[in-house]
């Protein structure tokens, strides 16, 4: 049913284009918490690559509920589009602060490391990148492509000189390690690939 309910977003978005498909999400605002309303209607705009008609929805739904925190996310992804590194760095930090879902916080780190990536402050891409990858392995989201990328990303860092780089695999092996010993539930909601991609503008 998701998925039927995602295909069909993305054929009315292409084929009605923009303005209609954002005026049909804003009819279900009134009835929903706005905050998360605007964020959506935010999502979609940034999925069809107007970044600049997202930029003002993530902003309205922060300006609604200051303590939306899944907006100021996607606020700094639209920056990292824009080449505004720093302005990525400081929203997206403001989100971590406030109440996120795991998955939403996962994929918060690693837009962090590709801010700091940017800026040149390499080491503290790695820490992010660490972090994501971590929370990757704990939430059974580390396919062999995100592997891949991430090592990718890691050998790209000129880290400065006394710190230590560790390989992804060996990242990856001990918080595995660290999950097995650990023995606790896996108590993450479960929530489907479709809902978190759509949440993040990654479809």
């Amino acid at each position: 049913m998701k998925n039927r309910s995602v295909v069909g977003i993305r054929k009315r978005a292409a084929m009605l284009g923009l303005p209609l498909i954002i005026a049909a999400l804003l009819t279900g605002c009134g009835t929903k918490h706005e905050a998360s309303g605007l964020h959506q209607t935010g999502t979609v705009a940034f999925m069809l690559n107007c970044d600049e008609t997202a930029s003002v929805y993530f902003e309205k739904a922060i300006a609604s509920d200051p303590e939306y925190g899944p907006s100021y996310i996607m606020l700094g992804d639209c920056y990292l589009r824009e080449g505004e590194y720093q302005k990525a760095v400081n929203v997206i930090q403001q989100g971590l602060n406030l109440k996120l879902e795991e998955g939403h916080k996962r994929l918060a780190h690693r837009k962090l490391a590709r801010a700091y990536k940017q800026l040149g402050e390499n080491d503290k891409a790695l820490e992010q990148i660490t972090i994501y990858t971590r929370m990757s392995v704990y939430q059974d989201k580390l396919t062999p492509q995100k592997i891949s990328e991430t090592e990718t990303f890691v050998a790209e860092l000129n880290v400065p000189d006394g710190n230590e780089t560790v390989s992804v695999n060996q990242i990856v092996e001990e918080t595995m390690k660290a999950r097995e010993s650990s023995k606790v539930p896996d108590q993450e909601g479960k929530e489907t690939d479709i809902v978190e991609m759509l949440t993040f503008g990654l479809i």
